[in-house]
């Protein structure tokens, strides 16, 4: 008999980005030139599903496009990474978003984003997108009710739930709705005050079983209930463009979790993969020539 592939489940945000090269961020009322301006699919929850098919994880991505030019490559993007599309909401009312990035000279960047069909993403799947599902990871550039929303839905049918917390939450997260936390320094200053680092218990703080916290070039803390801190190191990259790392990140994790691997594992192959993302321009293009180069 046949051993059964679990499957891991991307709820979140799909954009066009439109990525600028630029000397210097501008300040107020600074009209700058750019080096240069690329087009291509982005949006944290497509980033992070292309990431996790990309090692070959069965992967089903959960978003909203616009009944447009930029909705059919998204679209594309996802199959040729070998995402599952077929859950996706196409809008006849909305737009597919747009991400408007600026990348520095240092790689690293400035992002604004338009929502477009990402505002009307809803949590309210159907139940068939939860066969086989070990995983689903969600990101909150999609409306945050909704995502929870997912969550609970997920937990019901016995999925376990990570969430990564970005943007920011704009309230404290449930208690007891998401089992693994992947966040920043920033965001988790945000969920559990600046003084975070000297919380006891952290994962029981903020109502979840495990905090992943990254931290750029210093490597990656993994908190878990009853379990000393874990730290795993960054390699040593030359950065050109921060764009997607954090997702390159949470999409490889995740796809290893998935897999069966234990965290210190999933943990070690993300950090590596991200620095490897660090080292190429853009986000979901860097994620296809790291697995050209793999090949």
């Amino acid at each position: 008999m046949a051993e059964q592939v679990s499957s891991l489940l991307v709820f979140g945000s799909i954009n066009q980005d439109i990525v600028l090269r630029v000397p210097e961020f501008p300040e107020p009322g600074q009209t700058l030139k750019a080096l240069s301006t690329s087009r291509a699919t982005g949006g944290k929850g497509a980033n992070q599903a292309a990431a996790a098919a990309l090692q070959g994880t069965t992967t089903r991505m959960i978003g909203a496009v616009g009944n447009d030019p930029g909705g059919s490559e998204a679209r594309s993007a996802l199959e040729a990474a070998g995402v599952d599309t077929s859950p996706l909401l196409v809008s006849d009312g909305a737009a597919t978003g747009t991400a408007y990035i600026n990348v520095r000279g240092d790689g690293e960047n400035t992002i604004v984003v338009e929502p477009g069909a990402n505002a009307v993403l809803s949590g309210k799947t159907a139940d068939s997108v939860f066969a086989d599902a070990r995983w689903a990871l969600l990101s909150l550039e999609v409306p945050e009710t909704e995502a929870m929303e997912f969550a609970t839905r997920a937990q019901r049918h016995g999925v376990q739930v990570a969430l990564n917390a970005s943007p920011s939450l704009t309230g404290p997260l449930p208690q007891g709705l998401v089992d693994l936390l992947i966040v920043n320094e920033g965001e988790i200053s945000s969920l559990a005050g600046s003084a975070w680092e000297q919380i006891e218990d952290l994962p029981t703080a903020v109502g979840v079983e495990s905090v992943v916290v990254t931290r750029g070039g210093a490597g990656v803390d993994l908190f878990q209930r009853g379990v000393p801190v874990q730290h795993v190191p960054a390699d040593a990259v030359r950065v050109v463009d921060t764009t997607g790392c954090g997702d390159a990140f949470a999409g490889v994790m995740m796809a290893a979790l998935t897999r069966g691997a234990g965290y210190q594992e999933a943990l070690r192959q993300a950090t590596s993969y991200a620095g490897r993302a660090a080292e190429h321009p853009g986000a979901m293009s860097a994620y296809f020539l790291i697995s050209e180069r793999d090949a």
